[in-house]
């Protein structure tokens, strides 16, 4: 028997292959196995399901195998003196597309054997340090592996790879909090720290300069991801800048101390960035100055608020001045004597500083929230466990007009996580509204809870849909 590799595409036949099938009197093959190789068929053609019987077939026949036998796992089922001609596999076609070394890659085949024993061997070589490549079937859910391995500490690029040397090539690259969708049921993924590219890089906006809060949360965000961060001067800056000079932005919305930011939650009404994905940071501040004598301390008004009480005890007769973020402060603080700067501890070493007080925070537990922007495109699909953002402008004040919105959540049993009115800036008592609540909008409860919410007031715009921090 001849198990003979008909490689990834109808023209990645080797000429070893060509050779073995136009001699062959009987073949046997999967329907598509033997769509590949139809312009070379001169036997008699049997179509195959079940694969694990082959070694039950006459000495004299041809066993077709899509890509590469050996990697594929047919090549298993080999008896002795049998001949095994090998393929050009989609492995050998993704990492000549994606310019990644073969020697980089594991290969794992998840096709027809046990899901969960495929994840471990995949988290067996990503912590040996190769990328994976997977050969996977329908049962493989890309969105369910991608939470395996962010829950074990994998926060990586994923590609994509369909209809490989077919016309309709596609090649998507992601990553394990974003993974890309597969639209047809002929793919392979590849993934690991190898598809990081300098023509792969995301752009992401962070306030700047180096060493804000922002650009820590953008750093737990992306982990192991190409990407390469652009500072900005304000907050308004990075909102404005996704989908146009970023692929992605960084901000605050919420601290547990001081609650929302107004400035976040007015550019997220007046640009189109949506919100796919939430990172929860403990902030810890630290006065920093050249020396010890004082006489300004300036910072982020957020962080100010968030010291106040150190601040009143320590420095009550102190200058207290507003920076565009920490870092800005910490770099104000590097070119003055006297001024000192409320910012991360790590900053000091940046700017050259010496940390005076550590942890002056008014509370430990202090945390705040970023959410990370991207397009209406880049929206994660559900997961199961996620959390939806909206804006909602009511009608003109009338009695029964919140609980009548409020209302529309309750009969679905949608819970609110969130619920914030904001002054709309146009009239005194004139509010929007923004909630949060669980649940995603390609969920049929939500999306009809969209649609009567819709009716029923003046505004309604849909920030996003994301995964549970």
């Amino acid at each position: 028997m001849k198990i003979v590799g008909v490689g990834a595409g109808k023209n990645l036949l080797t000429s070893e292959a060509i050779d073995a099938i136009e001699s062959a009197s009987v073949i046997y093959g999967s329907k598509r196995a033997i769509e590949l190789v139809s312009d070379h068929i001169k036997g008699v053609c049997r179509e195959i399901e079940d694969y694990s019987g082959i070694s039950e077939l006459p000495d004299d026949v041809v066993v077709l195998s899509t890509g590469d036998p050996m990697i594929s796992g047919l090549g298993r089922f080999a008896k002795p003196g049998d001949v095994v001609i090998p393929g050009i596999s989609s492995l050998q076609v993704a990492c000549a597309r994606l310019g990644i070394e073969q020697t980089e890659i594991a290969a794992i085949t998840a096709h027809a054997r046990d899901i969960d024993r495929a994840m471990q061997m995949i988290l067996r070589e990503l912590k040996l340090g190769k990328t994976v490549f997977v050969l996977p079937d329908a049962r493989f859910d890309l969105h369910k592996i991608s939470e395996f391995l962010l829950d074990h500490g994998f926060s990586i690029p994923i590609a994509v790879c369909e209809q490989l040397a077919y016309p309709d090539e596609r090649i998507v690259v992601g990553t394990t909090r974003n993974p890309p969708d597969a639209k047809s049921n002929l793919f392979s993924v590849m993934i690991g720290g190898a598809l990081v590219r300098d023509d792969l890089k995301t752009a992401i906006g962070v306030l700047g300069p180096e060493g804000t809060f922002s650009e820590q949360a953008a750093k737990r965000w992306i982990g192991y991801s190409p990407s390469e961060l652009r500072y900005f001067d304000d907050i308004d800056e990075v909102v404005s800048s996704v989908g146009t000079a970023t692929d992605l932005g960084v901000v605050p919305i919420e601290n547990s101390l001081e609650g929302s930011i107004g400035l976040t939650l007015d550019a997220l009404l007046r640009y189109p960035a949506t919100i796919i994905g939430e990172i929860i940071l403990p902030i810890q501040h630290s006065l920093l100055a050249k020396n010890r004598t004082i006489h300004t301390i300036v910072s982020h008004p957020q962080a100010i608020a968030q010291c106040r009480r150190f601040l009143e005890e320590n420095y009550r007769n102190v200058d207290i001045q507003m920076a565009a973020s920490t870092a800005h402060a910490a770099k104000l603080a590097s070119a003055q004597d006297g001024v000192a700067a409320i910012a991360p501890a790590e900053t000091a070493a940046k700017y050259g500083l010496e940390i005076i007080s550590a942890n002056i925070q008014n509370a430990d537990e202090n945390y705040t929230r970023f959410i990370v922007l991207g397009t209406d495109a880049d929206m994660p699909a559900p997961t199961g466990h996620d959390k939806t953002s909206i804006i909602v402008d009511l009608h003109k004040d009338r009695p029964g007009a919140l609980y009548e919105l409020l209302g529309e959540f309750a009969s679905r049993d949608i819970n609110l996580t969130k619920i914030e009115s904001c002054p709309t800036k146009k009239a005194l008592g004139d509010y929007l509204f923004y909630i949060d609540f669980q649940g995603h909008v390609r969920d049929e409860l939500v999306s009809n809870a969209m649609k009567s919410i819709k009716r029923i007031v003046a505004m309604l715009k849909v920030l996003g849909s994301y995964r549970l921090e």
